[in-house]
């Protein structure tokens, strides 16, 4: 008998002796497997890696046209569902031969065959490949798993980006199968796909690889089904060198080392992502820092280069996703499924940023704050772009749109969720009038152009890349945001959050059509009785999502009868529409709110509506609750502007703003007299709030520019200067009378800048002073430049206006020598402010001189030259002079007609513009620029003719109404 063991069990000889066989045979066993691994690995790399490492400069694979087959529709077959993707990424950040940089990669899609198909198309543009297998990996319960077909031939197709995979047999449904596919591609500086960025950091240039994915750019950095409803798993691995750090979607899990002919490389692997569809993949290579915080359990990362986490500016970034993050948690009653958020500052990004799932792309301007760039560098803005990103995350990533056709159920949403993100970090400061005019401001005007496109749109018109890059317009975001807006205010904010709550839930991880909002945003409705609507939630949805434009309603306050009509910006002429809505109107009646109203036909009586004394007066659409324009009959405009200049304050304030855009742009339309449009200006003197000014400034200044070549141009001057002085003064008193205490604030910022530029257009003598001082002291001082860079352009333009050659050449000088982009656009604007003809003439032969003016600068120097009322015909000489030497090194078609378009403007003769059509006739060929000048004569002809409707109207209407000296 053995000795007794330690552990008080007992071993007889023949135990050990055995024990010891079977450890000794586990160890041959492992030694095995780990050869075999070892082995294994060593074939997987070369498969993903072969011997030849540069990628062919053409595709190995044919690319066919003309054949017909499931390839020439340009929506993927259900035949194919992806589950998950294995994905390897290689880019090579050093450029290769010709300076162009490489991409390696490796994809295994696993797919679920739902119908038994021969062919598999998958996308794929611009890139290569050098190896596609296919394996069945699975069979449904009690299926034989049979045998899987070969590849009969693989090609290309290219008009709808597709790799062709044709098989000898067929895929079988229900049976799981894996496309392993080995290719290489490019990687350019365009940002799409997997693309090169250039930055500096301390002088010394770098650069980084990062990825944009939508709408239809992953197929550019692998092969996959790109489309928003196949969402799928991704294990991802991201190829580097050691002094990069690769980030992905999730958390890195691992980091190991790769030996290759060209030295060592790092391979980063990332955890498995939740379900996700393909355009939000997100891949980043850089040499970057961050900052960090953990809020709720996630991980926040900011991420930055060196510099800029050096010097403080992601901190703001930083403390404010956070909260944001928990408010959208809380308000959604959906948790953030992901353990982390990474923000990455990029120097160049075309859209402000990127919402990818757990790795949010920004462009530079939009992530970081530096305070030394107060208004540049906004934190109300950063504030309200990180608001909008973060609140994707549930609205597009978590509950995805079935396609794009559908875009604004994401775009939409998370743009009317920006001003509750921006409100849980600044409770005090909910701007719900800023907010709202923001939003509606510009998307009225451009749904009010002809033609618009529908805010949802059937899915067959929406199906090529470049028929999804069109939804991508304020139409999805603007007014996707507003309709939802609009929606609140009728059914309670309390009901859309419930219907919204039962939305996401339901939606998770899947796919949505705007029908389905609706049903969800109804139950919330049957759920109670106190909101009855006159219709159902999608009846009346449904006028505003798939129809395209906005009504004008009008109100007879003699009859109490409103009709609605759909609205044209251009002209009322010709204009013939069947387009109706459901339209709620909230409004109020001598300054006391009535019950909500509903129109739900062309035209409708309401007895309350009739009015039945002259002093009466009605409001519509209060606090823009809408949208839509109101125009009203003569005698209620009359009214509203007797209001105004009584007691403006029984107005609400977004109404005040409205009541000015409306008339303004009724008057463009053509709906309305210019007079009336400028009577809602006459109690301006006693408007302090800055919203109202903003808009009121936008449209006076569109004014200026018809009138500012006739002779009406100088009591225009009296009557604007009588209006805007004192709200100047006003705003001086807020700052103590110094620039330099500007609040960081974007809003007071817009509108301190606006009334200032208006002001020394006015040659107001205190503008004159304040920015001659500024510049003489700067002219003492080059070192020291005081004036605050982000009013430069209007300070420098009334110096150098008000100066001689001597202020001018100190600005040529400074330019010559600039340091940063925006001190260069402030001189360059600047210097076309001089009133010496000779001066700007000078200035514009340089502008012909790429040894003191780059070719992109000069554009803008034709065009801030043109923008001055004695330049606009020195421009026009210049440009048909120079034309042979513009037309062969300078010619940029859409640069051109944004300085012909500045130089029509200041047109008030039939000679003048007869003369600019010959000419721009004289210039055409068969080309794009033939289309361009058609469209810039029509413009100018049809802008000319209404300056010269409206001018005889507005001078008599300002020679009644202007101060008397």
């Amino acid at each position: 008998m053995g000795p007794k063991s330690n552990s008080g069990f007992y071993l007889s000889r023949k135990a050990v002796v055995l024990f010891t066989l079977l450890t000794l045979a586990l160890l041959v066993l492992s030694t095995v497997l780990a050869i075999l691994y070892a082995r294994l690995r060593t074939d997987r790399t070369e498969m993903i890696f072969p011997a030849t490492r540069e990628p062919p400069s053409t595709s190995s694979m044919p690319t066919v046209t003309g054949r017909t087959g499931l390839w020439n529709n340009t929506r993927l077959p259900s035949n194919l569902i992806p589950s998950h993707y294995q994905l390897e990424l290689w880019p090579r950040l050093e450029p290769e031969q010709g300076e162009l940089y490489n991409l390696i990669g490796q994809v295994n899609v696993t797919v679920m065959c739902r119908e038994e198909t021969e062919v598999i198309l998958i996308h794929s543009h611009q890139l290569n490949y050098s190896g596609v297998t296919i394996t069945a990996t699975g069979s449904p319960l009690g299926a034989e798993l049979r045998p899987t077909p070969d590849i009969q031939d693989t090609w290309l197709e290219p008009e709808n980006q597709y790799l062709v995979i044709e098989l000898d047999g067929k895929l079988q449904p229900g049976h799981e199968y894996i496309i392993q596919i080995n290719y290489s591609g490019r990687l350019g500086e365009k940002v799409t796909g997997l693309f090169i960025s250039h930055y500096s950091e301390w002088g010394i240039n770098k650069t980084l690889v990062v990825s944009q994915m939508e709408a239809t750019f992953a197929r550019t950095a692998f092969p996959c089904f790109d489309e928003p409803a196949m969402k799928a798993t991704f294990d991802i691995r991201l190829v580097h060198r050691p002094q990069f750090v690769a980030l992905s979607n999730m958390p890195a899990i691992d980091v190991s080392e790769r030996l290759e002919e060209d030295g060592t490389w790092k391979v980063t692997t990332f955890n498995t992502t939740v379900k996700m569809s393909t355009y939000l993949t997100a891949f980043a290579v850089c040499d970057y820092d961050y900052i960090n915080t953990t809020y709720n359990d996630i991980e926040i990362r900011v991420w930055a280069d060196k510099e800029a986490i050096s010097n403080g500016e992601a901190e703001f970034a930083l403390n404010i996703t956070g909260p944001i993050l928990t408010c959208f948690e809380e308000y959604y009653n959906v948790s953030y499924p992901l353990p982390k958020v990474e923000i990455i500052a990029l120097p160049d990004f075309l859209p402000a940023a990127m919402e990818n799932w757990g790795l949010l792309i920004f462009r530079k301007d939009s992530l970081l704050y530096n305070p030394k760039e107060k208004y540049t560098s906004d934190k109300s803005s950063i504030s309200r772009i990180i608001a909008h990103e973060l609140a994707h995350q549930w609205f597009g990533n978590l509950a995805t749109m079935r396609w794009w056709n559908d875009l604004w159920l994401k775009e939409g949403l998370a743009s009317y969720f920006e001003n509750l993100g921006v409100s849980s970090i600044e409770p005090l400061v909910r701007r719900d009038d800023a907010f709202i005019l923001q939003l509606v401001y510009h998307v009225l005007h451009s749904d009010s152009q002809s033609p618009s496109q529908p805010l949802s749109m059937k899915e067959e018109d929406v199906k090529t890349p470049f028929e999804i890059r069109k939804m991508f317009t304020d139409i999805a975001y603007s007014k996707g945001a507003f309709i939802i807006h609009m929606a609140s205010n009728f059914m309670t904010e309390e009901l859309l959050a419930k219907g919204l709550r039962t939305y996401l839930k339901t939606f998770s991880y899947s796919n949505a059509v705007t029908d389905d909002l609706w049903n969800h945003l109804q139950m919330a409705i049957d759920s109670q009785d106190a909101i009855q609507l006159p219709a159902s939630i999608k009846s009346i949805m449904d006028t505003w999502t798939i129809q395209e434009g906005l009504p004008v309603i009008t109100v007879n306050t003699s009859s109490g009868t409103i009709t609605q009509e759909q609205y044209f910006e251009n002209s009322v002429e010709n204009r013939i529409s069947n387009s109706s809505w459901f339209i709620p109107i909230f409004w109020m009646k001598n300054g006391f709110v009535q019950p909500l109203l509903w129109l739900e036909k062309k035209h409708m009586t309401y007895p309350e509506v009739k009015l039945t004394t002259d002093e009466e007066w009605i409001l519509l659409n209060i606090n823009i609750s809408g949208f839509y324009r109101v125009n009203y009959d003569d005698s209620n405009w009359h009214q509203l502007s007797l209001q105004l200049n009584k007691d403006p304050s029984v107005i609400p304030v977004i109404n005040r703003a409205q009541i000015i855009n409306d008339a303004f742009n009724l008057a463009w339309s053509g709906h309305v007299d210019i007079g009336i449009a400028l009577s809602t200006t006459m109690y301006l003197a006693k408007e302090r709030n800055l919203i109202v000014w903003l808009i009121a400034l936008e449209h006076l200044s569109d004014l200026e520019l018809m009138i500012k070549t006739t002779y009406s141009y100088g009591i225009y001057k009296k009557y604007i200067y009588s209006r805007i002085v004192p709200f100047y003064y006003y705003l001086l008193k807020l700052i103590n009378e110094d620039f330099n205490n500007l609040p960081n604030d974007v809003d007071i910022f817009s509108v301190f800048a606006s009334t200032l530029r208006t002001v020394c257009r006015l040659d107001l003598r205190d503008c004159v002073d304040r920015a001659t001082g500024l510049y003489s002291q700067w002219m003492s001082n080059p070192n020291n430049n005081t004036i605050p860079n982000d009013l430069g352009d209007i300070i420098y333009c009334e110096a150098i206006k008000a100066g001689t050659e001597k202020e001018w050449d100190f600005a040529w000088t400074i330019f010559q020598n600039h340091t940063s982009i925006q001190e260069a656009h402030n001189l360059l604007f600047a210097m076309g402010c001089s009133r010496e003809t000779w001066i700007l003439t000078r200035y514009l032969s340089y502008a012909l001189d790429q040894s003191k003016i780059t070719q992109e600068q000069s554009w803008n120097v034709f065009r801030y030259v043109a923008k001055n009322p004695i330049g606009s015909l020195l421009v026009w000489n210049f440009i048909r002079a120079n034309w042979e030497t513009i037309q062969t090194d300078y010619i940029d078609y859409y640069d051109l007609r944004s300085v012909f378009e500045i130089v029509a403007e200041g047109f008030s003769t039939d000679f003048e513009l007869e003369e600019f059509e010959l000419f721009l006739n004289s210039t055409t060929d068969e080309g794009e620029w033939s289309t361009i000048v058609e469209q810039l004569i029509k413009e100018s002809r049809e802008t000319f003719n209404w300056k010269k409707k409206i001018h005889t109207q507005v001078h008599n209407w300002l020679s009644e109404h202007v101060p008397e000296d």
